[in-house]
């Protein structure tokens, strides 16, 4: 579990000695894990903001919500986007794209769309708020718990689904999961969303609606990737996890919460 954390955030933990690979492969279980820690870490930040920041809670909260989860995953996945856009934006063959993939350069097309992700991301933590009439706070933490614990399921998704489209390096590792890790990470993903909506929204409705399209989602963009270059990257499981989270935001921003909760 703790390689999980290692390798998915910033937070300084010893390092393992001995079974490095090994204990890498384990970890893609507890992925979803990770993003509960992180969920509850931005629901403290939103809490604090409020009691901070009470004229503009949702406007600070939702810059600073993003800074803390990049500051605490390393901006991990930021970094896999940006490599991800640069490679695929555009007309290149499948070598000329794991090569792009491994330049630690990133081009124009990698910083439009992180900017654009960035952008979308801060309009819908600033709009969910009013996307209800009542019990805007409890479905504010919901999402704020939902999204990174998605994101991470969309990942390990990928990791047991697809195979790695490159003969070595950093995502090779999880690649190949076992179907009983991503069952595991499934479990777990459920458990902390079911928490997360029984508790604050009362809603299992909405929830098969996050499960359901976030698993398309992942089926379909790890298909797009598989058929262009053979399977998937470290930088594309980074990318499309985070793109899973922007599509949750999406999905909870809009008027799709307010038509199933009334």
């Amino acid at each position: 579990m703790l390689d999980a954390f290692r390798f998915l955030s910033a937070v300084p933990l010893p390092a393992k000695r001995g079974g490095e690979a090994s204990g890498l492969v384990r970890s893609v279980a507890y992925f979803p894990l990770v993003g509960a820690a992180l969920g509850g870490l931005l629901i403290l930040t939103d809490w604090i903001c409020g009691e901070v920041f009470p004229q503009a809670p949702y406007l600070i909260s939702a810059v600073l919500i993003l800074g803390v989860y990049a500051l605490f995953t390393g901006a991990l996945h930021h970094d896999g986007l940006m490599d991800t856009a640069d490679a695929f934006w555009g007309r290149h063959s499948k070598d000329e794209r794991l090569r792009i993939m491994k330049d630690s350069r990133v081009g124009a097309m990698g910083v439009t769309a992180l900017m654009l992700a960035i952008l979308a991301e801060f309009a819908c933590l600033y709009a969910i708020p009013g996307s209800l009439s009542a019990s805007s706070g409890r479905f504010r933490w919901a999402v704020l718990l939902s999204f990174p614990v998605l994101g991470r399921w969309v990942m390990s998704y990928l990791c047991f689904r697809f195979p790695y489209a490159r003969d070595n390096g950093t995502g090779a590792v999880f690649t190949g999961a076992r179907p009983f890790r991503f069952a595991v990470s499934t479990l777990l993903t459920a458990a902390a969303l079911t928490g997360a909506f029984v508790f604050m929204m009362r809603d299992p409705l909405l929830l098969a609606v996050l499960l359901i399209s976030s698993l398309a989602f992942a089926e379909l963009a790890g298909a797009l990737f598989t058929r262009s270059i053979g399977g998937v990257t470290g930088d594309i499981i980074g990318g499309v996890g985070m793109l899973s989270e922007l599509l949750i935001l999406l999905l909870l921003a809009s008027r799709i919460p307010e038509l199933l909760l009334h």
